[in-house]
């Protein structure tokens, strides 16, 4: 089933614009099945090879020519994406994880807290390098910003390196920047490559505009930017007390710039991009990590891929870029309330708003929003009526409807990661420079936070972490870590169609019933594909299994299959199998499956 219930909202116009697409492409995607078919044929891969689990995909082979660039029309993206799904019909788990069921790490996702915790001096850091620009020397302004709805140009600092300058929100300067900077460090340390974007307080008369630079007046017409020019760009900014203005600096990213990546399918002139876009689990669960931060501009124009130079090779190294519409921030205004409520052209919205003849309330309608005199630099940022299974982006994307549980899972474990001392330091990070508005924000982003736990990790079995230790097996129960469960009643998961379940369950803090694990060990054999019984299930209420003994044979690993009793979570009682390897010193975890829901279109596609 669909993770999301609002995704039945695509049935009416949007269903039947995919209906009708589908039987336009009908021989194409019959043409494409018998091929595949074809190729599948000769023979069925083994489950396991001889380097599993793979954690790092090789797809930085030398590409000594550099791809073509490419141009973006946003309206186009906008519209297209909202009337169409262009991504494959396979509504399957995504392709890219390793027999762990983890993202490997690639030019497009690094493990990094999820995988070695960070230190709270390198969650601050965050992707940083240095100081950023020193704003007491001269800035050459050598490019106006073409793109985004703030104002701002490009500059190189003394020491020649590039940044995008842009201000922050006109209203309070904080709002804007403060997310850009607290959201930069969030993806990071997930494992996202992202700029490097420092806050600066920048001295309007350190600016020098270099000879030929040009700027896109209101008419569209590229124009010389004068001085005077500038001073009008500022008068759309607002000053601090001192003269200067608060501005993010975000630092060139490294390599050739090629344009934004799309969320569905590959590029064509790049021979290491091996999966479709929409299948890649790293895209897929940012869905839940966006829900959690906010961040509903999550679009192919807030993306950059690059081509980079390594150790003498070129590749393709995708980014996320431009995070000023996060949290409460709408960048250049505050976050637009009913946007992450819905798509902005949402057609169940638009029924039933016709249909209730203006008495129908939409749920934006009844959030009690922070009051904007006095957080002004959080703007519109609640966890209250927060439901991650009824959060949206701005307009639909490929691989965020895609989002099955497993994908989810893996983005819930990510986003719990963070303890709340470290999301403490890094909130820090956004300089509010007011103790009460910076308070208010990291509560709510710890709120928010336990509701995407709750909504990714409750609907699966929740063991995790597993240790091999000695003669034994140990895992961590991850809903009862971190208190997801209510031991009061079971906590709906995120296909639940109450809008707010999910997020009720997560709230509470009553702490989860003991749990006990019923562990059945197993042979599987790798190269027949079969799976034997070793002895009789057993019980166990710690989460510390002995290891069976078993003589294997050449191919055969030895399997333990996990399923969790909980009288509130029947859901825990899904299977999770682990398999391992014969080691020279014991075994090693080779595998991981994990039974979920499969993920399916929704209502209205064919």
């Amino acid at each position: 089933m669909s993770m999301r219930t609002g995704a039945k909202r695509e049935g009416g116009i949007v269903g039947g614009v995919r209906r009708l697409s589908g039987w336009m492409t009908l021989s194409v995607l019959a043409a494409a099945s018998l091929w595949t078919l074809a190729q599948e044929l000769p023979g069925k891969q083994p489950k396991f090879f001889p380097d599993d689990p793979v954690w790092e995909d090789e797809d930085n082979l030398d590409v000594p020519r550099k791809p073509s660039e490419i141009e973006l029309s946003d309206l186009f993206d906008r519209f297209s994406n909202t009337f169409h799904d262009f991504g494959s019909d396979e509504w399957g788990e995504a392709d890219n994880v390793n027999t762990l069921d983890e993202v490997p790490d690639s030019s497009w996702f690094t493990n990094r807290h999820g995988l070695r915790r960070l230190s709270i001096e390198e969650l601050v850091r965050g992707p940083n390098t240095g100081p950023g620009p020193d704003p007491s020397q001269p800035w050459t302004i050598f490019r106006g910003k073409q793109q985004g709805i703030t104002p701002g140009f490009h500059v190189i600092d003394d020491k020649g390196a590039r940044y995008v300058v842009k201000f922050g929100t006109r209203s309070d300067p904080r709002l804007s920047t403060a997310a850009e900077v607290i959201a930069t460090k969030i993806l990071y340390a997930v494992g996202y490559h992202v700029p490097e974007n420092y806050i600066v307080y920048m001295d309007p008369s350190t600016l020098r505009i270099k000879p030929g630079t040009t700027v896109t007046d209101s008419y569209g017409d590229e124009v010389p930017l004068t001085q005077g020019r500038l001073r009008q760009m500022l008068r759309k900014a607002t000053a601090e007390p001192d003269g200067t203005y608060r501005i993010i600096a975000s630092k060139y990213i490294e390599g050739e710039p090629l344009g934004p990546f799309r969320y569905y399918g590959r590029r064509s002139d790049d021979p290491n991009d091996l999966y479709p876009h929409e299948q890649r689990r790293e895209l897929r669960g940012l869905r839940l990590i966006s829900a959690w931060i906010n961040h509903d501009d999550s679009r192919a124009h807030n993306t950059q891929a690059t081509w980079v130079e390594e150790n003498g090779k070129h590749y393709v190294r995708h980014y996320l870029i431009d995070f000023g519409s996060t949290f409460g921030s709408g960048t250049a205004v505050v976050q637009d309330p009913s946007l992450t409520f819905s798509t902005w052209m949402d057609g169940g919205q638009m029924a039933d708003n016709a249909l209730g003849f203006g008495f129908h309330v939409p749920e934006y309608r009844k959030v009690e929003w922070p009051d904007l005199d006095r957080y002004s630099a959080v703007g519109r940022f609640e966890s209250e009526h927060f439901d991650p299974a009824a959060w949206y982006e701005e307009y639909p994307n490929a691989a965020f409807v895609r989002e099955s549980q497993r994908d989810a899972f893996w983005a819930a474990r990510l986003t719990m990661r963070f303890s709340q001392d470290e999301l403490r330091a890094i909130v820090h990070t956004g300089q509010f420079n007011d103790p009460d508005q910076e308070a208010y924000f990291l509560k709510t982003l710890i709120e928010r936070q336990r509701k995407c736990g709750a909504y990714g990790i409750l609907p699966l079995n929740p063991l995790d972490e597993f240790r091999l230790t000695g003669n034994a097996i140990e895992f961590t129960n991850l809903a009862e870590e971190y208190s997801l469960g209510s031991s009061q009643a079971p906590a709906p998961g995120p296909a639940s169609s109450a809008a707010g379940a999910s997020s009720r369950a997560a709230s509470s803090s009553a702490g989860a019933s003991p749990s006990t694990y019923q562990a059945r060990w197993g042979i599987y054999d790798n190269a027949a594909d079969q799976h034997k019984p070793l002895g009789d299930p057993s019980t166990h209420d710690q989460a510390s299994i002995p290891i069976a003994s078993a003589d294997l044979g050449e191919n055969e690993f030895l399997t333990l299959t996990l399923l969790t009793e909980n009288p509130f979570h029947p859901d825990w009682k899904r299977e999770v199998r682990l398999y391992l390897r014969s080691a020279p010193d014991g075994y090693r975890l080779a595998g991981i499956d994990r039974e979920s829901t499969p993920s399916l279109p929704p209502e209205g596609d064919d």
